[in-house]
């Protein structure tokens, strides 16, 4: 069975509004996500950080970032072995199906990018001119969670899943 177009369009509507203290940048809703689940690892809740991880999973993978998207689901898997993302080989995979894309959906509807937004004000993170210090989005995203793009390409060569 097939879903409704509405339900299986992977990225969310952007919101028009800017952030203050921004200088006039929307924060990308990858990196958003992505400073989310580590703040939530820092502060030891690993339920909310892989709900944060699957969203930013799948950004990744929208944005043609498969390293990333292959990080965030290992991440997911190590904590959670049963998560539904083990179904699947990689995320771009997952994102095709209609299972994963209507979790997705509950999901991004829990954290939405407005209240992903006041998070990560009210956690005193500051992401605003982060990316222009970075060669290119994959090493950024890496850097969120302290990774190197070396270690990431270590971790995942070729962009593939590790080997389990």
């Amino acid at each position: 069975m097939r879903l409704p177009r509405a339900l299986t369009t992977l990225r969310p509507q952007r919101d028009n509004r800017r952030m203050a203290n921004d200088d006039d940048q929307q924060i990308d809703p990858l990196a958003l996500y992505l400073h989310l689940a580590r703040a939530s690892e820092l502060r030891r809740q690993p339920l909310v950080r892989d709900r944060l991880l699957v969203i930013a999973a799948a950004e990744a993978a929208a944005a043609s970032l498969p390293r990333i998207a292959a990080f965030c689901r290992d991440k997911v898997l190590s904590h959670n072995h049963g998560h539904m993302l083990r179904r699947w080989e990689t995320v771009e995979e997952a994102t095709g199906e209609d299972d994963f894309l209507l979790h997705l959906k509950q999901l991004r509807r829990r954290f939405p990018p407005e209240k992903a937004e006041q998070m990560l004000h009210s956690l005193n993170i500051d992401s605003a001119g982060q990316r222009a210090a970075y060669y290119n989005d994959e090493e950024y995203a890496a850097s969120i969670f302290g990774l190197t793009l070396a270690e990431l390409e270590q971790m995942f060569p070729g962009g593939e899943e590790p080997a389990e």
